[in-house]
């Protein structure tokens, strides 16, 4: 990404304030199931503490970020489309926060969005013998360039 904007990237990263909410950090829903009516959380190995934000770009790379250029990832992964993966982040982003405010969850989207396509260049660059890598790095760019237009904060 261009020099000013990739600062801008630092500097909103670095100011996100240390914070002890505890995170999952791979919640999607091949991670919840459900005994006794109760749903569990399982796969606990990347659980940690931290600044939600990272919780959130997690998710949202789970729920849309990898499958953006190939909805197929959705289906081959979670055994359902899509579209049903987006309802998901929707309703899990409402439920996080507590809010159904349209603009409150927007916000937070695009917080957690930085941080998500951020990670998913960093490994796409890191994976450079995987196909995708150029496409997903594209894309990547394309939307870091839109939302560090419109983001001047990553806490929420």
């Amino acid at each position: 990404i261009p020099a000013e904007q990739g600062k801008k990237l630092c500097d909103l990263i670095k100011a996100v304030p240390k914070q002890n909410t505890l995170m999952h950090g791979d919640y999607h829903t091949n991670n919840i199931m459900v005994q006794n009516g109760e749903p569990l959380l399982i796969d606990m190995d990347t659980l940690c503490m931290g600044h939600p934000v990272f919780e959130l770009g997690s998710m949202f790379n789970a729920f849309i970020g990898y499958a953006e250029l190939d909805h197929n990832v959705t289906m081959d992964f979670f055994g359902y489309t899509f579209e049903a993966s987006e309802r998901f982040w929707n309703m899990a982003l409402k439920m996080y926060l507590g809010t159904d405010d349209e603009k409150v969850c927007e916000s937070v989207a695009e917080k957690a969005m930085i941080i998500g396509y951020t990670r998913m260049m960093r490994r796409a660059i890191r994976r450079p013998e995987e196909a995708d890598s150029p496409a997903k790095i594209a894309r990547c760019k394309e939307m870091l360039s839109i939302l560090l237009d419109k983001v001047d904060s990553l806490i929420f």
